[in-house]
């Protein structure tokens, strides 16, 4: 069991992620949904502890969470622009047994002797995957995976996600595109304003965009009858 207890962050007097206790099982597929703002972006930042909370704790079977046992696959990505691919991939210890680089290379159709700064939002975005696939993980956070990529990858992505959970991964998973999440999560879970709203199990799936959007929904209505 994950279990985040009283898990608290600010910047200033900007309150962004507010006293969250939330329990998450293993070996699942944890979907985080949100409007723009919410916090899913801070709340992998604060499991990959490339922020540390200002108070509250996340747990791995009851003994804090280490950082070793996570590989995480940011928005955007950052690399040495004047390496290539195969230069990139060279600097990670391949730790997963089962990681194979040609097979892969098939799949995501890199050139991996180019140098990286002459790939596209969505080669790097393969890239970065990847790094995190050679590594053999506990728990895999992907934060917007899906972004940049074409349809055909993203079904590669999907497909790659439930084979994590097959090995016995657990996987957390944002996504401002729905309709995977909808596919391929074991839970979907809503933040809002730094808090989690509700959880949702398969059989509750259909009523996650009214919870959403209806909000939004009111205001842009409101907002549009009263102006055309």
């Amino acid at each position: 069991m994950i279990k985040v207890q009283n898990l608290c962050l600010a910047f200033g007097k900007n309150q962004v992620i507010s006293n969250v206790s939330q329990n998450f099982t293993e070996n699942s597929i944890h979907g985080i949904v949100g409007l723009n703002g919410s916090g899913k972006s801070t709340f992998f930042n604060l499991i990959a502890k490339i922020v540390v909370a200002n108070s509250g704790i996340i747990l791995l079977n009851d003994s804090p969470i280490n950082k070793k046992d996570i590989a995480f696959l940011e928005t955007s990505n950052s690399f040495y622009s004047r390496i290539t691919g195969k230069e990139y991939l060279n600097i990670f210890t391949q730790s997963n047994g089962s990681f194979n680089l040609k097979s892969l290379q098939n799949f995501m159709k890199l050139p991996l002797d180019d140098l990286i700064e002459t790939y596209s939002t969505g080669m790097k975005k393969k890239l970065a995957l990847l790094a995190i696939l050679k590594q053999e993980k506990l728990i895999y956070l992907f934060d917007e995976p899906f972004n940049g990529l074409d349809m055909e990858t993203n079904k590669v992505v999907e497909q790659i996600i439930l084979t994590l959970k097959e090995k016995g991964k657990t996987i957390f998973l944002s996504s401002h595109i729905i309709d995977p999440l909808l596919s391929i999560c074991d839970e979907i879970h809503y933040i809002e304003e730094g808090r989690f709203k509700r959880s949702y199990n398969k059989k509750q799936f259909n009523e996650i965009e009214n919870d959403l959007f209806q909000k939004l929904k009111y205001e842009i209505q409101t907002i549009i009858e009263s102006s055309i």
